[in-house]
């Protein structure tokens, strides 16, 4: 038998194919159902998909371009070898760490390293007083006034009134580097930042700034207090001097005034350095100098044990620059931690996280279920068609073009299925993903909340406690996605399902197609 030319045939499957899908509206309306639900699914998957990857991508960027080195400090001062005390003051004991610690040499050869952009080196000073500045209330307001109200002696009460006074000054190289600032937990709205080189600056909030009348460009006096000489004396007697004994004063000028963003679980057990709206921030220069000062009193002026935080120039490579860093010769990181700094942001991960592993699976189950769909309707589709496919294969067809006919009747519907898909995806694309993100948002919050600790029991439960009082700075949290259908993922799912079709064709075709071309002959005889 003759057979026709390759574009004649090529021609002919075109026509059969449209002939086919043109007389059977209902096998053709049915499989093109099947094809669009599929498909539509399988587009939102993707985009939501991609929307919640590039939405983990932004929140590494702008928070997961660092990593931490901290000095691993032994908790106790037995080893003589890393602590050596020196003063001589009763009660007062100071030890000096001779050990490995985050100085500016190793700040420097870190900074050397390809890829390190900047860094923010910290330290807290504890409980400095601050004689002319009213803190906003907390533990110790709440003492004296219990103090008060039970009619203690005068002699007998709790210097509560002094401690209420003190606060900790947080020293830094670069305010705006710190994960306050970087989360925007804390804004800064008036002023300037604290900088690397700035000296004797601060930053207060504005509340505190509105209760004392302060504006940037004021001075703030900071002392540290002679406590050998405040214990001995009685509240009474400290009470009647018009100044307490101090061993440093310095004077601050305020740089800026930021505000808190974020609420914060405050009760009266609140210690008022816990309290966001007392949180003050210093350069680095002035905390080390205070505290050279107030050593010297005690022994001997050290240098504050400090930590500092890096930053690189690309967040992908952060493993690889931590990496560069511990091949800097010279160094024991034995004696460091190095890890990424990730906390700040992990919180408003986890539903990026989650959405992310929900679509996965909604995608590989709908190619699942798209192959076992496909394999069932084509069953129909063929399982009908057995006498035209014996006539076609005693006509000369092989099995090739027989198989390629059906593939493009599928296929042609799989493609009028994209089209439609790709419009349901871009007009619901977007509020599908963002519904979801939504609940993803409510259950990390949920999760996030816990039930307040007011009167603990054990130490345990005091730790708790003490934890609710801290401001999380953390990134918030996502709230939107970008869901719209790119034409890489309208490709990849239009590849995904064409690979499901031509699988579902070749496996439903080779139960009809492995017959030998003698037994299709025997059905048409039977037939005629």
């Amino acid at each position: 038998m003759k057979q026709p030319d390759e574009g004649g045939m090529s021609m002919s499957i075109w026509k059969r194919s449209l002939l086919y899908i043109k007389t059977h509206k209902f096998r053709s309306i049915l499989l093109l159902f099947t094809l669009t639900v599929i498909a539509s699914g399988m587009l939102i998957g993707l985009t939501v998909w991609q929307g919640s990857r590039e939405g983990m991508q932004d929140l590494k960027e702008t928070y997961g371009n660092s990593f931490k080195v901290t000095a691993i400090i032994p908790q106790t001062a037995d080893d003589t070898r890393l602590w050596e005390q020196t003063g001589n003051v009763p009660g007062f004991i100071q030890y000096y760490y001779k050990g490995s610690k985050v100085d500016d040499e190793l700040v420097r050869k870190i900074r050397e390293v390809e890829g390190v952009t900047a860094y923010n080196k910290e330290y807290t000073l504890l409980l400095t007083y601050l004689p002319e500045i009213d803190l906003v209330d907390g533990l110790h307001t709440y003492f004296e006034k219990i103090d008060q109200a039970e009619g203690y002696p005068e002699e007998d009460l709790v210097k509560s009134w002094i401690v209420k006074s003190q606060n900790e000054l947080k020293g830094c190289t670069d305010s705006s580097l710190l994960p306050y600032f970087r989360s925007n937990s804390l804004e800064l709205i008036e002023g300037d930042p604290i900088r690397e080189g700035d000296y004797r600056k601060i930053l207060i909030s504005d509340r505190v700034a509105e209760d004392n009348h302060l504006q940037v460009g004021d001075q703030i006096r900071v002392t540290e207090l002679d406590e050998v000489k405040i214990m001995e004396m009685s509240s009474k007697e400290a009470r009647k001097l018009e100044e307490l004994p101090e061993l440093v004063e310095t004077f601050f000028t305020i740089a800026g005034i930021f505000h808190v963003n974020t609420s914060q679980y405050i009760t009266e057990m609140t210690p008022e350095s816990d309290i966001a709206d007392n949180f003050m921030f210093i350069d680095i220069d002035s905390v080390t100098e205070i505290y050279r000062e107030n050593g010297a009193y005690y022994g001997e002026p050290l240098d504050p044990i400090y930590t500092a935080t890096f930053f690189v120039d690309d967040p992908a490579r952060t493993d690889e620059i931590i990496a560069d860093v511990k091949q800097i010769p010279g160094v024991t990181w034995s004696d460091y931690e190095l890890e990424v700094e990730s906390s700040m942001y992990e919180s408003a991960l986890t539903p990026l996280e989650n959405i992310s592993r929900i679509m996965m699976f909604l995608l590989i189950f709908l190619l699942a279920v798209c192959i076992l769909l496909l394999i069932l309707v084509l069953r129909i589709w063929i399982g009908a068609r057995k006498k035209e496919v014996g006539i076609l294969i005693s006509i000369g067809e092989t099995r090739g073009r027989v198989r390629s006919q059906i593939f493009l009747e599928g296929g042609l519907l799989l493609l009028a299925a994209l089209i439609l898909a790709a419009g349901i995806t871009f007009w619901g694309g977007s509020w599908i993903g963002n519904t979801l993100l939504d609940q993803m948002n409510r259950q990390q919050t949920k999760t996030l909340q816990v039930d307040p600790i007011e009167n603990p029991a054990t130490i345990e439960e005091l730790e708790e406690m003490n934890e609710q009082f801290q401001l999380r700075s953390e990134a918030e949290l996502v709230e939107t996605l970008s869901c719209q259908l790119e034409a890489s993922e309208l490709l990849t799912g239009s590849v995904l399902l064409y690979l499901a079709l031509g699988f579902a064709v070749w496996l439903e075709t080779r139960r009809i197609l492995r017959n030998r071309q003698k037994k299709f002959r025997d059905i048409i005889g039977k037939g005629t």
